[in-house]
């Protein structure tokens, strides 16, 4: 398989394992001045692939852009990369980025279980760690002084997940709370245990019949045995936690067997990626995720983020060959450029103190990033407070954001779920 920019993945994972740094813009390093050297630690090979070169994706072009504008301080960006498949090898690729890389800062890492290895090692080293897609709440819930988070933590979205299914699902698929019967299937890292948390407290205070919980290996390659569960448990609703293979392994095994739900939830992963949608082709509209969108409506933005949305969408579409960004590109391009425009300019200098004391100050609105985040980072945990899910729904083939208010573009739909094989039209 070939990565968009015709680069093989085993080629970029073997030059990323060694530290590749990117090529800045020729004006930029005509300068001669040192470059400025980010970390960049993401699964770029293995099952966590897909959504980890999403990810780099963002990464690139927030570099491409800065170093287009100047750079940072006068000089390139430039980055070491490390590949990172799992939480196996997160602390000796942490440690090669610091010892041998000596990089100040590290952005990463999408993966729970890949954060928190990774940004113990920073830790220890008071090096800065920049998370922008890890959800589990154990993340910043350790106390570390140089962990920033961006994203909201897991049991905020698990729940959200839940109060969706109460708010929307039920009513539009008229069913009665107390009669409603509730599946919840998540992957078995820290981040779907807290996914699963969440729901399970939101359900169980709506006073819902969850019926099954299940959680299971990403890695697995049959879940054939929780398709003829369900099927005998017959679940109205199913919410969902899964990364991208074992999310489509699941709805094509559900298809053979003719399990049906009246809705399905997902929460980020492998629901709201375009890989999703071209292995279920028709079969992926109707179903709701809760999540990050990049899809939302441009009119609850700033002016200034509105633009950069707005650049984001087609400069994607030009280097990537006509592909549609998705919204752990979005992430990824968020953290960067947000890093690189605002918080080391803040701070003046490669200096991991005044860089913390720049993220610490950043006070920026709801409206004020390309997903519709602000960003305020709780001086205790260091997450983002701003950041929150919102909820979308595909529609031909294409992820349509559909709540909060004022970044919906739709009104939900689809409800029930029609069947197998009828979803064309939606």
């Amino acid at each position: 398989m070939k990565h968009d920019d015709g680069i093989s993945r085993r080629s970029f994972a073997a030059l990323a394992a060694g530290g590749l740094a990117a090529t800045a813009a020729p004006a930029v390093l005509a300068q001669g001045k040192t470059p400025v050297k980010i970390g960049v630690l993401l699964p770029l090979s293995g099952p966590l692939a897909t959504l980890g070169n999403d990810v780099y994706r963002g990464f690139q072009m927030a570099q491409e852009w800065v170093n287009a504008e100047g750079g940072v301080f006068g000089a390139p960006v430039e980055f070491a990369v490390a590949d990172v498949p799992s939480s196996t090898e997160a602390v000796s690729q942490a440690n090669r980025l610091i010892s041998k890389d000596r990089v100040k800062v590290i952005v990463g890492s999408y993966a729970s279980s890949i954060s928190l290895p990774a940004s113990q090692v920073a830790e220890r080293n008071k090096v800065i760690y920049l998370e922008q897609g890890a959800v589990a709440d154990e993340v910043t819930k350790r106390g570390f002084k140089y962990l920033f988070r961006m994203i909201y933590p897991a049991t905020v979205l698990g729940a959200g997940a839940a109060r969706f299914v109460t708010d929307t699902i039920a009513p539009g698929c008229g069913l009665e709370l107390s009669k409603m019967k509730v599946a919840l299937l998540t992957e078995d890292s820290s981040n779907g245990s807290a996914i699963a948390e969440g729901a399970k407290g939101w359900l169980a205070k709506m006073n819902v019949n969850l019926v099954d919980a299940t959680s299971y290996s990403y890695k697995t390659t049959d879940m054939s045995s929780m398709v003829q569960r369900y099927k005998s448990l017959q679940p109205d609703v199913l919410i969902a936690c899964q990364y991208t293979p074992d999310c489509i392994l699941f709805a094509r095994q559900s298809r053979e067997a003719g399990l049906n739900f009246k809705a399905v939830i997902g929460n980020g992963g492998g629901h709201n990626v375009g890989e999703y949608a071209d292995a279920l082709m028709d079969d992926v509209n109707g179903i709701f995720n809760a999540g990050t969108s990049i899809n939302i409506n441009p009119a609850g933005l700033t002016p200034e983020a509105a633009a950069l949305f707005k650049r984001f969408h087609e400069e994607h579409r030009r280097k990537f060959n006509g592909r549609e960004p998705s919204a752990h590109t979005g992430m990824g391009f968020t953290a960067m450029h947000l890093l690189l425009k605002r918080i080391l300019p803040d701070a003046g200098a490669m200096d991991t103190e005044k860089i913390r004391a720049a993220a610490l100050a950043l006070d920026l609105p709801a409206g004020s990033t390309i997903v519709g985040w602000g960003v305020k980072f709780d001086p205790k945990t260091q997450s983002n407070t701003r950041a929150f899910p919102t909820y979308d729904q595909w529609r031909s083939r294409k992820i349509v954001t559909i709540a909060p208010e004022p970044f919906g573009l739709a009104k939900p739909t689809a409800m029930p779920l029609p069947g197998w094989g009828k979803r064309g039209a939606i």
